[in-house]
């Protein structure tokens, strides 16, 4: 088992290359790639000890990009509480300078 620092590059490395291919990738694939992959699936052995434990470190570390490889939809955390349209998002929040706007106006009693 390799350091954490560079098992979590090659866990990185591995999801791009996967997700570049369009699927969770077994050994005998990721070996059968002709372009180069930046990291062997030896070493990738080596840092994980199996591939299935790669995999899992994958699917825990980069839920992203898992759900890219399965053909979910991936959830957005930052904007996931953002389900409504921009009309409704103005129409939630007063426009300030439209409230200055308004104050300044004459009203009927000031005539």
């Amino acid at each position: 088992m390799g350091s954490i620092r560079r098992r979590d590059v090659a866990i990185e490395a591995a999801a791009m290359i996967m997700l570049e291919e369009g699927k969770v990738l077994s050994k005998k694939e990721f070996d059968s790639i002709a372009r180069p992959t930046g990291i062997r699936s030896g070493n990738l052995m080596n840092l994980f000890g199996s591939w299935s434990r790669l995999v899992g470190f994958i699917e825990k570390d980069h839920p992203d990009v898992w759900a890219q490889l399965h053909g979910e939809v991936a959830s957005d955390p930052v904007n996931a509480g953002e389900a409504f349209t921009v009309e409704e998002a103005e129409s939630a929040e007063p426009d300030p300078l439209e409230a200055l706007a308004k104050a300044s106006e004459p009203k009927e009693e000031d005539e």
